[in-house]
């Protein structure tokens, strides 16, 4: 029997996906606890139809990612701090104030995205990846100089 699963399954796919299945799996398990529906008439062409719609957002979330990933990897960031002696900050830069700079420059991001692993506390200049997209990580340059 055919289903379209309707959450993720363990050892049988993703929510969305078209799965054969052994009919008493898919009748006493799969489908009473709405893990599935049977692909068949409209269930079946409603799943070709949200097939296509997703291959379409997905290919449009890609496209924006690389804009957005060649954006970054153009982009240096001066951050200006307050000094003590010796060149140390007072405080540090964090992923959040990175995602805050480049969503000052139209680049909004997440601050989880961000990729670093712990905060910059001297002055100087820092290559930072950033997670934009499955295999797209460009690097932002941050540069640290004393405000003032």
């Amino acid at each position: 029997m055919k289903v379209i699963l309707t959450t993720d399954v363990p050892k049988l796919g993703k929510s969305g996906e078209l799965k054969a299945v052994a009919d008493g799996y898919a009748l006493n398990f799969l489908i009473p606890r709405r893990l599935a529906v049977p692909a068949a008439g409209g269930a079946y062409r409603a799943w070709q139809h949200d097939i296509a719609s997703r291959e379409e957002k997905r290919k449009r979330e890609k496209d924006d990612a690389e804009i957005a990933a060649n954006r970054i990897s153009s982009t240096t960031l001066t951050m200006g701090v307050k000094v003590g002696e010796g060149g140390k900050l007072y405080g540090s830069i964090t992923a959040k104030d990175i995602a805050d700079a480049l969503g000052r420059r139209g680049i909004e991001i997440d601050r989880h995205k961000v990729d670093l692993e712990e905060p910059l506390k001297s002055l100087g200049t820092y290559k930072v990846a950033v997670k934009v997209y499955s295999g797209l990580t460009p690097e932002v340059t941050i540069v640290v100089e004393p405000k003032g």
